[in-house]
């Protein structure tokens, strides 16, 4: 074998690899860059619920305290209970919305980090993630038009 078919061979082969490496690292970025904005928009999602809360609580209490400070100190000692704010429904209604935009957060972000896997793992293995796709749906179907034709041939069998 002669030494330049060996470099030209070892040429090709790094050009495919170094190739590849860049859309890894391109893709790779890409999938970092949709996860940060959807942790980012999030947070700030969260962010928002929860300080509109911590303000209409600070309110309630503001306005319970004016209304103690109005009655008195035997009017409160009386029926302290009358003198509580009544922030159980915004308590309530931030925490059902932190969790439902934490489940959806995750959610997204599962998905955007899956989708970005498949794409870099398509990219090493040098198909598409679009080919990966179709190949797929053709297994699909034709599983599905095997069991069908299983499903016609098996009461004629049994007749």
């Amino acid at each position: 074998m002669n030494v330049e078919t060996l470099v030209n061979d070892v040429k090709a082969r790094t050009d495919v690899v170094v190739t590849r490496g860049q859309e890894v690292l391109e893709a790779g970025f890409e999938t970092l860059k949709a996860a940060n904005a959807i942790v980012v928009d999030g947070v700030q999602t969260l962010v928002q619920t929860n300080v509109a809360a911590g303000k209409e609580l600070i309110e309630l209490a503001q306005a319970s305290f004016e209304k103690a400070k109005a009655d008195g100190l035997k009017a409160v000692a009386a029926n302290p209970a009358a003198y509580l704010p009544e922030g159980k429904a915004t308590v309530l209604n931030a925490y059902n919305e932190s969790v439902a935009t934490v489940t959806k957060t995750g959610d997204q972000l599962a998905k955007t980090l899956k989708e970005g896997y498949q794409t870099i793992s398509a990219k090493l293995s040098g198909t598409s993630a679009e080919k990966k796709a179709a190949a797929k749906a053709t297994k699909k179907t034709a599983a599905r038009k095997s069991t069908g034709k299983a499903r016609k041939t098996t009461p004629a069998a049994a007749a």
